[in-house]
């Protein structure tokens, strides 16, 4: 542990991404992807950068103490520094003692989306993950790293293979494509391979495209490989569970790293100092022999949305607290490329009847309610909910 070192860059680009979804979650402020990918060292805090106010900044200071388990003042607590400044001051506490993790979920409540993880079991997930990536000459990254998948994959495991990580958030694909070369792995979620697969980008002899954070779809792997990636790997994980396993394409089970065991319908962790403890998975499992398994959907009802945990049942409850809105189901359907949406269905009070005006009502309730993950992209109006699909009807072609 006291080997290992995190540079001012990756300091800097960490403390940013957690500043970005400590305010969005506290202030329900928000950031482009472009903005936040801008940010270096020499971003100030206050005007002219982040533009934290005086409460932002002490949220932000406290996030970033809590991510790296340092104590809570820690950082200086002025507008007018930059985030070199907090690197500075994080880099020394950092250097002396560096023993716990603090990533949150992608989860709506706050009470229970903090989850604090030992440093050397973190260390030991990037271990397993930098044995599947061996070999590379470089790591892109296209993801934030403040959660903890993010930063194992994109921090800590090229630091264990002693490979350049290059931060390419603010790349177009096209820059990208221009990038990539021989050996390099581009990292990404399946919401950013879309995209990046659209834009026709193009990859090089002897790439390796890793994804996380939502399920891979057939389509879209067939996509990435006709783009010239010949090696793929995705991974399982969660903020609670940390890095479980992994496969090479969507039609195989995935298969568990060498520090998780089978045990019953649970999976066993094994800590670098022997220790064992049971773990409950987030999704419902087949197992595949004592090893591999496959998904059957979330155990608490939740589905991805862009790589955010968005609970249909709950933004059904939220709806159906609108003046106009008698009864309200909430489904996940798929667009033709694999993207899932939210579906709405509504049953007006008695009296109402759909007009555009009530429609543009619900959608700024809707905007103001809830998270922009959450927010229906369809809303159906009904007679009666009894014809409705289950909440989490997860089937392809929707249109």
């Amino acid at each position: 542990m006291n080997a290992f070192t995190l540079s001012s860059e990756q300091l800097a680009r960490t403390i940013g991404a957690a500043c970005a979804d400590e305010v969005a979650r506290r202030f329900d402020r928000h950031y482009d992807f472009l903005t936040i990918a801008s940010w270096s060292e020499e971003t100030p805090l206050g005007d002219g950068g982040l533009g934290l106010k005086s409460a932002e900044v002490d949220a932000c200071a406290e996030r970033a103490a809590s991510f790296f388990g340092v104590p809570n003042d820690t950082l200086t607590r002025q507008k007018d520094l930059t985030i070199a400044d907090w690197v500075r001051e994080m880099a020394d506490a950092v250097s002396e003692q560096l023993t716990t993790f603090t990533f949150k979920a992608a989860a709506r409540d706050e009470a229970t989306a903090t989850h604090r993880h030992d440093a050397d079991e973190v260390y030991q997930a990037a271990a397993a993950a930098a044995n599947l990536l061996y070999g590379r000459r470089r790591l892109l990254s296209l993801v934030a790293p403040h959660s903890l998948l993010g930063f194992a994959l994109t921090v800590l495991t090229p630091n264990l293979q002693r490979i350049e990580s290059v931060d390419v958030r603010g790349a177009t694909p096209e820059q990208l494509s221009e990038t990539m070369s021989f050996g390099d792995v581009l990292v990404a979620t399946p919401t950013l391979w879309r995209y990046v697969m659209r834009e026709e980008l193009r990859a090089p002899d002897n790439t390796m495209a890793v994804s996380f954070g939502e399920p891979m779809t057939r389509d879209l792997a067939a996509s990435m490989r006709r783009a010239g990636f010949g090696v793929m790997r995705e991974i399982y994980g969660s903020t609670e569970s940390g890095l479980v396993g992994w496969r090479d394409a969507p039609e195989e089970p995935f298969v568990m790293f060498d520090h998780w065991r089978k045990s019953g319908e649970e999976f066993t962790r094994i800590a670098p100092n022997g220790d064992e403890r049971c773990v409950p998975p987030m999704d419902r499992l087949e197992w595949r022999g004592d090893r591999g398994f496959c998904l059957l959907g979330r155990r608490d009802g939740a589905v991805q949305i862009r790589g955010v945990n968005v609970f249909p049942e709950a933004v059904a409850a939220t709806m159906r607290d609108h003046k106009t809105i008698d009864q309200c189901t909430v489904r996940v359907g798929r667009r033709g490329d694999g993207v899932r949406r939210l579906i709405a269905h509504i049953v007006l009070k008695k009296g109402k009847r759909p007009t555009d005006r009530i429609a543009r009502e619900i959608d700024l309730y809707c905007r103001s309610k809830l998270r922009q993950e959450e927010r229906p992209r369809i809303y159906r109006f009904e007679a009666s909910l009894s014809n409705i699909a289950a909440p989490l009807d997860d089937a392809e072609g929707e249109d």
